[in-house]
């Protein structure tokens, strides 16, 4: 019995059914593997995600370690600054002034029997309202004081003016060119003075 199991070709038959038998399970297993369905992969839901900025951690403040006090030198006292003088307020232009009634006009040397004798206007044209003054109607007081020198030269002044200086200006440019013979007195040229009242009118 154990010689004809050592003899080849008595385990020939053996071997070849073992070898067979093995390939065909091998085979089978295969198959089965190769047949089974296929799973359909799980469909996943999308996933709604939102980016959020989150605020940076602010940095915890560092404390220093408590040293010693020293305390502040005493700085010299600054003597106190002097106040700035105030600003002079700029100088506006002040309206005309309101008409004022006529100062008296200085006492004319008296006529000692027929000694003394007043200055006369020898040369006196009106004033003459300029065309853009009588876009209004007006009607003005005014009083011209003359001072009369013995050579019967004369300065003039408005005492009594209107309320507009251009006005003013064209009266005093008439009153300018009036010409007088000068007051005597024991026949002597002397100086005077002479207050004149006219009316500017436009109706």
């Amino acid at each position: 019995m154990g010689s004809e199991l050592d003899n080849p070709w008595h385990r020939l038959p053996w071997t070849l059914g073992g070898a067979l038998l093995a390939w065909l399970t091998l085979m089978w297993l295969f198959g089965t593997f190769l047949s089974r369905p296929q799973t359909a992969p799980l469909k996943q839901k999308p996933i709604d995600a939102k980016l959020i900025e989150m605020p940076a951690p602010k940095p915890a403040p560092v404390r220093a370690a408590p040293g010693p006090r020293i305390a502040p030198r005493p700085q010299p006292s600054k003597p106190a600054a002097r106040p700035a003088p105030p600003e002079k307020p700029a100088p506006q232009a002040k309206p005309a002034p309101p008409a004022k009634p006529a100062p008296p006009a200085p006492p004319q040397a008296p006529m000692q029997d027929g000694n003394a004798m007043g200055a006369r206007a020898i040369y006196n044209p009106k004033p003459v309202i300029p065309d853009e003054f009588r876009q209004d109607a007006m009607d003005v007081l005014v009083v011209a004081r003359f001072h009369i020198a013995e050579d019967g030269s004369t300065k003039v002044e408005l005492i009594i003016a209107t309320p507009l200086p251009g006005l003013n200006q064209a009266v005093l440019d008439t009153l300018n060119t009036w010409k007088f013979f000068p007051a005597l007195q024991d026949g002597k040229p002397v100086p005077s003075t002479q207050d004149i009242r006219f009316r500017l009118q436009v109706k």
